[in-house]
């Protein structure tokens, strides 16, 4: 009954775990320095959180109160982006993709 959308949702879970397990084995860039907020986002916190959130999403217990969260959190890190220095900037685009994979799910 649900072919399409529910094909649509079950590939969307499926890019956001492979997204994730690529994020997990990927390291910390070495240019950022842990502790510092790069535009509006605290550059080891906006991970973590994002994760979270994902992490739940995948297991279909996203709140209300944290998918808002998780967009508040996305809409930053979207802004803050080009604060971090280049090279770090793929690391935290990935992140951005959890994270609206995350709200799509």
């Amino acid at each position: 009954m649900c072919a399409h959308p529910c094909s649509t949702l079950t590939h969307v879970a499926e890019v956001l775990a492979e997204e994730m397990r690529r994020h997990m084995a990927e390291p910390f860039p070495d240019s950022v320095t842990k502790g510092l907020e790069y535009g509006e986002v605290d550059a080891v916190m906006i991970g973590a959180d994002i994760y979270g959130w994902a992490t739940r999403a995948l297991g279909d217990s996203l709140s209300g109160p944290d998918r808002a969260r998780l967009l508040d959190a996305a809409e930053a890190l979207q802004h803050s982006i080009e604060a971090f220095p280049p090279d770090a900037q793929p690391y935290y685009e990935r992140i951005l993709r959890i994270a609206r994979l995350a709200l799509a799910n």
